[in-house]
């Protein structure tokens, strides 16, 4: 039997000595009770219950610089999005989180230096490259840059505290996952549009914040 450490024994037996009922444990504080394979494995205090978790992370879209008549059909397309996975219950959320332009910058460099090196060069067009080049790099040190990324959690409790019944939702959820990613990418893609299975580190950075 897989060892879950709140169960229902626990919180029922009633021949509990003082002392283990005064017991304070970790994950009475926390809903991250653990991972099981490439998810994460939760306790929902308000259900009572276990639940295997798992979140696609998808690239912000500026709506803005749309047509009107893009941006009601991108409106329209993600209303059939969730009408066909309400079954499925994903929440969607966002937030900002920083771009990492470090490896742009090298590989700018990198081409100024390898144009540098070219014999018969032009002066001004490697001064001008170099000044991008500069510009960059103070953008990286200097600014925090950020923009806009859509998550959808997907969760599937977890009917008994048994192995068994583990090993079965977490079947579940990653089909769910696979198919709630494949209907995102179905209307994202025209706008070039990344979705991706987050990792374990990225799911608890998320969820913490």
């Amino acid at each position: 039997m897989f060892d879950f450490l709140k169960s229902s024994k626990k919180s029922n037996d009633s021949d509990q000595n003082d002392s283990m009922k005064e017991m304070i444990y970790w994950e009475d504080n926390s809903r991250f009770q653990g991972v099981f394979k490439d998810f994460f494995l939760v306790y929902q205090p308000e259900k009572k219950h276990f639940s295997l978790v798992s979140m696609l992370k998808v690239d912000g879209l500026n709506v803005d610089t749309l047509p009107v008549s893009e941006q009601e059909g991108l409106n329209e397309d993600f209303g059939v999005f969730l009408s066909q996975n309400v079954l499925y219950e994903p929440q969607i959320t966002s937030k900002n989180v920083p771009v990492e332009i470090d490896e742009f910058v090298q590989s700018w460099g990198k081409s100024v230096e390898n144009y540098r090196k070219q014999p018969g060069h032009n002066e001004n067009l490697l001064q001008l490259k170099a000044s991008y080049y500069y510009h960059y790099k103070n953008l990286a040190n200097n600014m925090e840059t950020s923009k806009k990324q859509h998550f959808a959690i997907i969760s599937e409790p977890i009917s008994k505290e048994t192995y068994d019944s583990l090993e079965l939702s977490y079947q579940v959820l990653r089909d769910k996952s696979r198919t709630i990613r494949t209907a995102l990418i179905a209307f994202l893609s025209k706008y070039d549009c990344q979705v991706e299975i987050c990792t374990i580190a990225e799911m608890k950075k998320i969820l913490n914040s």
